[in-house]
């Protein structure tokens, strides 16, 4: 009987050693298997927010993908190279990039464009676990751990380029956050998106992205969502893709700062067209047909401000903008003569008899428009891009040149650019001279305007003789500096984005290519060429309204101001104790580029010609209305605040 109870003992210390094995596999093995889903899920996650990081730094889905792996890899200590498939930029298909590490770990990488969703990084990530005291319980084999995420970036939805944060319309309250009432269509490119409902109670809603109107599962009436970014009708060729109506979404309100850099108190007062920034006490009131230039910085309205009838602007032109097709003909439409207003410059080339002895021939002068307008006591220069060109021949030993310009507003000097016989129009320019503008600029009489020789016109005209600047050894130089005598002048205006509007400006280039003088103008905070994005817009101006203070403009004036990248971009500033009424008005060329943002206020949109820029950074108010003949506004993210970084979608 001892001995077959002693036998017992055995078999039961055997299925216990057997049991407390298999415990000691779970407890060790599954804190293992459990530690490891854990550290690479954190990888994963960090991986895809690197990926979307990435790409809206640079652009390159390549550097992106790269990103990928390489912080995936780093955050699970795996440092020798993996091999990959091949990174890549996806189409109206996604891009996969399959990485395998040298321990077997496995990370795919499906990239994707969503149009106005964004762009997105579909990450998943195997290994297998080596088991330690789990293989007793297993027929030899390790099992494989698992994770996954999902990154997205630039969302539209986050960006809006109409954003409404008031709840009008819904959970039984009445009216409703954005209203449609005028004739038309409001053609809206970029995303559309309400805390509260929408209504299209006149004209038509067309949107090259999506809607969202936080109560509606779809927004009544004639609306139509068309191919992002192009607007052209559905269906969507890629790169195109579809815009759609999507489950409401609750817009919180990004709360930007108030602007810092606020100037000391000035007052508007008198004829100069050059207008100062700084705080202003008293309601700045406009109605008597004039222009006027803003110099760069923040411009506070503490009591508000009304354009009922004058053309405003912080944009430098060249006298006698060309025809974007052929620099010998003047553009039909000047920037500085809109709305009723001519305050354009003109440029006129002649010659007299002088002491020189100049190359005989014909020669062609461009001119460009030169100011230095200051940010945090740093001065910057801003040059425009070139006039048209006018040509005189020399052809007499005693001849020289006179260029004689009716003033522009907002220049301080022109650079006068000569291109020698031979040349032509078609350039290359180099540097010749520069002329300071010494005569008074003022709205007085701007009924002459332009006249090169004066005869009443108050923006005053300059002139100069050229002889010895045009002496041999000059010729124009590509390897000069800006500003060095040879150099070439800026690029030249782009094509207006519609008939019957004036030039754009050039387009954004490396360092000192492109345009110099406007809103895709950047330098370094020492005033150094540098390419956008960069710390600096020179002449960028915020228009603040403090609480009590609103924004007017009027149908029969226009507004034409862009910020810039050390204001953030925003173009209006309301605070949140601000909850006035806004109009934005327009007679036939204006616009806001960078953001309108008035959290508390309302903004009311009466014209079709209020925001005729390429591109905006939006309209974000409490509530918004369109009335009158429908706008078209086009977002671009080039001119609004720096956009959410990467964010983990699920």
């Amino acid at each position: 009987m001892h001995g077959r109870q002693s036998g017992q003992a055995i078999v039961l210390i055997a299925l216990m050693l057997t049991f407390l094995i298999g415990m000691a596999a779970i407890a060790i093995d599954g804190s293992r298997a459990y530690a490891l889903r854990r550290d690479m899920q954190a990888a994963v996650d960090s991986a895809s927010l690197a990926a979307g990081d990435k790409l809206q730094q640079t652009g390159s889905w390549s550097a992106a993908e790269t990103a990928a792996t390489n912080i995936f890899g780093s955050n699970l200590r795996l440092y020798a190279a993996p091999s990959c498939t091949g990174y890549g930029t996806p189409g109206a298909s996604p891009w996969t990039v399959t990485c395998t590490y040298s321990d077997g770990t496995v990370l795919t990488d499906v990239a994707r464009t969503m149009g106005p969703q964004g762009s997105r990084f579909q990450l998943t990530a195997t290994r297998a676990l080596a088991l330690e005291f789990g293989l007793v319980l297993t027929n030899g084999s390790n099992p494989t751990i698992g994770a996954g995420a999902h990154g997205g970036v630039n969302n539209l939805l986050y960006t809006p380029t109409v954003g409404a944060l008031d709840q009008a319309g819904c959970g039984g309250v009445g009216g409703a956050a954005i209203t449609i009432n005028g004739t038309g269509t409001a053609d809206i490119i970029g995303d559309l998106v309400s805390n509260g409902s929408v209504s299209v109670a006149g004209g038509a809603l067309r949107v090259a992205g999506d809607i969202y109107a936080h109560c509606q599962p779809s927004v009544p009436g004639s609306v139509t969502n068309s191919c992002y970014p192009s607007d052209a009708s559905a269906p969507c060729s890629f790169p195109d893709i579809a815009g759609a109506s999507r489950a409401g979404y609750r817009l919180p309100d990004p709360n930007y700062p108030a602007p810092s850099v606020l100037g000391g108190s000035v007052t508007f007062s008198g004829s100069s067209v050059v207008v100062p920034a700084g705080i202003y006490s008293s309601l700045a009131s406009l109605n008597s047909n004039r222009c006027w230039f803003l110099s760069g910085g923040v411009y506070t309205f503490l009591a508000g401000a009304i354009n009922a009838s004058d053309f405003v602007s912080n944009e430098l032109k060249p006298p006698d903008e060309p025809d974007a097709s052929n620099n010998t003909l003047r553009a039909a439409d000047q920037f500085w003569s809109s709305g009723g207003v001519t305050c354009s410059g003109a440029l006129q080339v002649t010659k007299q008899t002088g002491p020189r002895d100049i190359q005989f021939g014909t020669w062609s002068f461009v001119v460009t428009s030169m100011r230095g307008d200051s940010y945090n006591g740093v001065n910057y220069t801003r040059e425009s891009a070139p006039s048209m060109c006018d040509q005189v021949n020399l052809n007499n030993h005693f001849d020289d040149v006179v260029i004689s310009i009716s003033n522009v507003p907002g220049a301080t000097s022109y650079n006068i650019y000569a291109a020698p016989p031979g040349n032509g129009c078609a350039g290359p320019f180099g540097l010749a001279a520069n002329i300071p503008v010494i005569n008074p600029v003022s709205n007085d009489n701007l009924f002459p305007c332009p006249n090169v020789n004066g005869n009443g016109c108050s923006l005053g005209n300059e002139s100069i003789t050229l002889a010895n600047q045009l002496a041999p050894p000059f010729a124009p130089n590509a390897a000069a500096a800006p500003g060095a005598t040879g150099s070439y002048p800026p690029d030249p205006e782009r094509a207006p984005v519609r008939t019957g509007l004036p030039n754009q400006n050039p387009s954004r280039g490396a360092a000192a290519a492109g345009d110099r003088a406007n809103e895709n103008n950047c330098k370094s905070v020492g005033n150094a060429f540098i390419s956008c994005p960069g710390p600096i817009t020179p002449g960028a101006v915020e228009l603040n309204f403090p609480a009590g203070g609103c924004l007017i403009t009027g149908n029969n004036a226009d507004t034409y101001t862009f910020s810039g990248y050390q204001y953030n971009w925003i173009a209006v500033y309301e605070p949140p104790a601000n909850s006035c009424a806004n109009t934005l008005g327009a007679m036939s060329n204006s616009a806001f580029v960078g953001l309108v943002y008035v959290p508390h206020a309302s903004i009311a949109i009466t014209s079709q010609y209020t925001f005729e820029a390429a591109g905006v950074g939006g309209v974000m108010a409490n509530n918004v209305s369109f009335s009158g003949s429908l706008p078209s506004i086009a977002y671009s993210s080039t001119y609004a605040p720096v956009p959410p970084a990467s964010r983990i979608t699920n």
